[in-house]
């Protein structure tokens, strides 16, 4: 395919936010803190974010990803019994996201690319979680879900197709590459090609399949 513009999610698709933590759970437990207690917030943030990200995506009145992190803090911490405020959490939780490292193959890689394609960054998120790392980076534009107010999961599609009007272009003239389910069926549902990177070997359990699987970025040549 000749496409001319390539959109990239930010967390664990460029950056590893998995890497930041210890030092999540430092700030939000203090002088509790353990390695083991940080593995079980952790989990439990993970494990009631999908139920919380698909009720903010289906609901008719935007909720910022800063109520989205309060809920599934909330949640978690209730499951946990540990003694801090959602709020705090959640501000910790997306402050952290900013100081995630970028996987190793990513800043070389796409300094290549922009040099013949459009690199957006299109990211379900908020300006303090990005802000600080995608200065990092030369890209073209950022599409991020509070600004647009809108999803990448959104079943209308409104996040992309957002995204293309915005760009003026074609849906075939772009590829969009992300982690998660919400990135390959966004992308589906406006018609732009998806390419799910699967960076832990994880299975794919949707009957929408990706366009294209990667492993990390050096598979791009591949598809490109």
């Amino acid at each position: 395919m000749n496409y001319r513009i390539i959109s990239f999610d930010i967390f664990q698709t460029l950056v590893d936010v998995n890497e930041r933590i210890p030092e999540i759970w430092r700030g939000i437990l203090k002088d509790s803190y353990t390695d083991e207690k940080a593995m079980q917030g952790a989990k439990a943030i993970l494990s009631t974010l999908p139920n919380v990200y698909e009720k903010a995506v289906q609901s008719e009145q935007f909720k910022t990803m800063a109520e989205v992190y309060q809920e599934c803090a909330r949640k978690a911490m209730e499951k946990l019994n540990f003694k801090t405020s959602p709020q705090e959490v959640a501000y910790n939780l997306m402050y952290q996201h900013a100081k995630a490292p970028f996987y190793h193959d990513v800043l070389d890689c796409i300094a290549k690319l922009r040099q013949k394609y459009q690199i957006i960054l299109s990211s379900d998120s908020n300006h303090l979680m990005v802000d600080d790392l995608i200065c990092k980076i030369t890209y073209d534009k950022a599409f991020i879900s509070d600004d647009l107010k809108s999803y990448k999961g959104d079943k209308r599609g409104k996040f992309f197709r957002t995204v293309l009007s915005q760009l003026d272009t074609d849906p075939k003239e772009i590829i969009h590459i992300g982690d998660s389910s919400a990135d390959v069926l966004g992308a589906h549902r406006a018609g732009i090609t998806s390419c799910w990177i699967n960076r832990d070997n994880r299975k794919w359990n949707n009957p929408i399949k990706p366009d294209f699987i990667i492993q990390n970025f050096n598979d791009l040549a591949d598809i490109l």
